[in-house]
């Protein structure tokens, strides 16, 4: 008597440790399949998160190494450069392909990310970043403008060497009209 009442507790534990692990297995699978169906969600959740923490390092980069000799109207106008960076990235990204806008982000908070801790690092170990920091805004706005002089200049003379040689653009439409 003693001996199936133990049998049949025993039955009970073993029946009571099956509908357990089953439980337990049906809530893992559960949980797998809630963090596959929202993956992609948090794939751009992660993305909108490297970017906005790219903005950040880019802004207190900017901040620690143009503050302390800079007013703040030019630190302030560096850190929209940023923000025009990453948001024209973005726009880039959206002209070519808009389904690959969330890893475009992603790889433009990456790159702008490293670059902002990387300017740091420059900054904590080599002795004459200060330097080379405070000539490549003025050097590249120089660049930029001698570029937009010489293209602006080939464009204008482009414009009126047609005009300059007498020559009307629209009779020279109409002799390749009829001479077709």
């Amino acid at each position: 008597m003693l001996k199936s009442i133990i049998i049949n507790l025993l039955n009970v534990i073993r029946f009571a440790l099956v509908a357990l692990i089953e439980f337990l297995i049906a809530m893992i699978l559960g949980v797998i399949a809630a963090i596959l169906v929202a993956l992609p969600w948090i794939l751009r959740f992660i993305a909108v998160l490297i970017w906005l923490s790219a903005a950040y390092l880019g802004f207190t980069s900017i901040e620690t190494i143009y503050a302390p000799y800079s007013s703040t109207i030019p630190v302030i106008a560096l850190q929209f450069a940023v923000i025009l960076i990453l948001v024209g990235w973005v726009f880039v990204v959206l002209s070519k392909n808009a389904s690959f806008v969330w890893g475009g982000m992603a790889a433009g908070g990456l790159v702008l990310g490293s670059a902002a801790i990387g300017s740091i690092r420059l900054l904590a170990y080599w002795e004459y970043a200060d330097l080379f920091f405070r000539a490549l805004p003025p050097a590249l706005f120089a660049i930029l403008l001698i570029y937009e002089t010489i293209h602006l200049r080939s464009v204008h003379r482009n414009r009126i060497a047609p005009l300059e040689a007498g020559r009307n653009v629209v009779d020279d439409a109409t002799e390749l009209i009829t001479a077709q």
